[in-house]
């Protein structure tokens, strides 16, 4: 018999793990650039504080963006938008995350460095505002945004399909280890008790996020719950 010319050359198992190897590249590709980048920047190659700003956002942006566009390019735009929505009970789940998370992180900081972390810096003179918002805007707005895309909403969606309903837990788990980790490496903690407090505060970030993501099939509260988080730290820390 031969073999029918119209079937799918691709099972869903085989697209899947092909789109968490793509994902997983771009993660890789990410860091990288991003260490790249910081090395670059250190040596003063990039005078302006914008542009270093910029260089650092990009290399973590582009290589995730075209790892999810490659993973979702045929998917339809519907479908897309209705996984991005946020309902009240999302919402509220949002704050919640957000308060636990901080409040781990300033604990967290407390217990190793005697402060919360979530005070502005000394300076020297009036700061300088147009980098502050280049960044601001990239960590409240556009980061959150990317990243629960590619890790809730393709890793760890690809992850499910892969395990059986009993194991699918995991999906939750091994995203946000991904998560954490990938953080760790690109913010490039001075001191190993600093790499671990971000460590386990993006994991618990990623672990209530996933769930959240696994409960509705919906990506808005994470991503709200995301920029929450990163947003009362840029708030607070902001120069005054």
């Amino acid at each position: 018999m031969q073999p029918d010319q119209d079937a799918p050359t691709t099972t869903p198992g085989t697209a899947a793990a092909r789109d968490l190897r793509v994902v997983l590249v771009a993660i890789a590709v990410a860091v990288v650039l991003s260490r790249l980048v910081t090395g670059v920047a250190r040596s003063g190659a990039l005078p302006s504080p914008v542009v270093q700003v910029l260089a650092a956002d990009l290399a973590v942006w582009v290589p995730l963006a075209l790892g999810v566009w490659w993973v979702l390019r045929r998917s339809a735009p519907v479908a897309l938008v209705r996984r991005l929505g946020l309902g009240w009970p999302d919402a509220v789940a949002a704050i919640g995350v957000a308060v636990v998370c901080r409040g781990l992180d300033a604990g967290l900081s407390v217990l190793f460095s005697g402060t919360t972390g979530l005070t502005p810096p000394v300076t020297l003179g009036p700061p300088d505002v147009v980098p502050l918002v280049v960044a601001a805007v990239g960590v409240c707005v556009v980061s959150p945004v990317l990243e629960e895309v590619v890790f809730r909403g393709v890793l760890q969606r690809r992850l499910a399909s892969e395990l059986t309903p009993r194991t699918r837990f995991l999906a939750v788990l091994l995203t946000a280890f991904v998560f954490a980790l990938t953080h760790v490496l690109i913010a490039g903690a001075p001191s190993p008790v600093a790499g671990f407090q971000v460590f386990v505060t993006t994991f618990v970030l990623g672990l209530l996020t996933g769930v959240l993501v696994a409960m509705t099939d919906r990506l808005g509260g994470a991503v709200l719950a995301h920029l929450l988080f990163n947003t009362v730290a840029v708030v607070a820390t902001w120069p005054r």
